[in-house]
């Protein structure tokens, strides 16, 4: 047993009601997204389940600023104080607490977009970034810019695998059928950047995609589809 190794960042996700949130553990805990304003008692709830106190976390990070994946974080800075980030691209409707354009990558997209569009409790993000090293946070990670499906989506990749927030989908109907058949989400805000941030998240090539709706995929299976 080589005693010098570093532990591995351990990535526990959290299943809400239409979105995925996400726990990275190491030396600290690192919440990743906050789902709907509805879901933060049973995010805490989960949180409690895990065995995460407030005074273990060190950040609430975003992959993107949209309803369903940053709506609970006003409630939960509150709770806990701890710091909230986000890329500069989604900096401004963070603050605002609105989505910005969101632009149906297909039928259902269009048909779901007037369901789907909530403001939500704006928060003033603690840090804003374009990259991010989480290693002062207490997680051997990093933070990359993919955007495409907003212009602030990221990335966060540890050594073995990835969280990309709304890069991809796992499945149909919020992640509830098939969750790990790679699919385009229902909107995205540029299609063609969204295709080529899917090709940088294939160079990086995790072992393992965890994704905020449906997924976990396999790395594998998405370059079927879109490599």
């Amino acid at each position: 047993m080589n005693l010098l190794a570093r532990p591995r960042t351990l990535i526990t996700q959290i299943r809400l009601g239409i979105s995925n949130a996400f726990v990275l553990r190491e030396r600290r805990t690192v919440l990743v997204d906050s789902g709907r304003p509805a879901d933060v008692p049973t995010l805490t709830a989960a949180l409690g389940r895990h065995g995460v106190r407030p005074a273990d976390l060190s950040l609430i990070l975003h992959t993107h600023a949209h309803w369903d994946h940053c709506g609970g974080t006003r409630q939960l800075k509150r709770w806990t104080g701890v710091p909230t980030a986000v890329h500069r691209g989604d900096a401004d409707r963070m603050s605002r607490g609105v989505n910005g354009p969101l632009r149906p990558t297909g039928p259902v997209g269009a048909l779901l977009r007037r369901f789907l569009d909530h403001p939500f409790p704006p928060v003033q993000p603690d840090l804003v970034f374009e990259e991010l090293d989480l290693r002062p946070f207490g997680v051997e990670a990093r933070v990359v810019p993919t955007p495409g499906h907003s212009a602030g989506s990221v990335t966060i990749l540890t050594a073995e695998e990835a969280i990309v927030g709304d890069l991809l989908m796992g499945g149909y109907a919020a992640g509830k059928l098939w969750p790990h058949v790679p699919t385009l989400h229902y909107f995205a805000e540029d299609l063609s950047l969204l295709r080529t941030s899917i090709g940088k998240l294939l160079e990086y090539g995790p072992a393992r995609v965890y994704t905020g709706h449906g997924g976990p995929l396999d790395l594998a299976a998405i370059r079927r589809r879109f490599g």
